[in-house]
């Protein structure tokens, strides 16, 4: 994976409320601490599905999780409307 696959290489992400709530039930933790680790985590997600909006997925040994992502481009921000999290 090159670094301009990675959804990092296509704009600055944001998280939304809804995703990151749900990282934070799945993780159990705080949602502003679950809104930076889901960010963090998320940067270097791969694109599943193109078109909009598109699906990425990010899978972290360190976490044991597999998050699938829903994103929308609205102008350079990536937004991420909703995820999937599961371990691994």
């Amino acid at each position: 994976m090159t670094d301009d696959d990675r959804l990092s290489a296509r704009g600055q992400v944001y998280v939304t409320l809804a995703a990151a709530e749900r990282y934070a039930e799945f993780r159990r933790m705080l949602i502003e601490g679950a809104r930076r680790e889901l960010t963090s985590l998320l940067l270097d997600a791969r694109l599943v599905q193109d078109g909009e909006p598109q699906r990425w997925r990010a899978r972290s040994r360190a976490t044991g999780l597999d998050i699938s992502a829903t994103v929308v481009r609205e102008g350079r921000l990536l937004v991420v409307l909703a995820v999937n999290v599961r371990e691994r």
